[in-house]
């Protein structure tokens, strides 16, 4: 898969406030996965939200604003 990113399926970022986003670049939580004050992480990672971002990731990067502008996974010339 060209142009692909590995962080969903293996990192997340948890907001001071116990909710869970998809990576770092999601500075104002906007995509929301889960809240730790009332679902458990595994519940959280397994669940309809995570897999339904994870699925939108798959058709396009181009379609979610939060990757964009992420270079992960992209070539890098130095």
């Amino acid at each position: 898969m060209l142009n692909h990113c590995w962080k969903l399926w293996h990192a997340c970022v948890i907001t001071w406030d116990g909710i869970v986003v998809p990576c770092c670049f999601d500075k104002d939580a906007t995509h929301r996965l889960g809240d730790l004050k009332h679902t458990s992480f595994k519940d959280i990672w397994q669940g309809d939200a995570y897999r339904n971002f994870r699925n939108s990731l798959l058709k396009g990067r181009n379609q979610i604003d939060i990757c964009t502008n992420c270079t992960e996974g992209c070539k890098v010339w130095a």
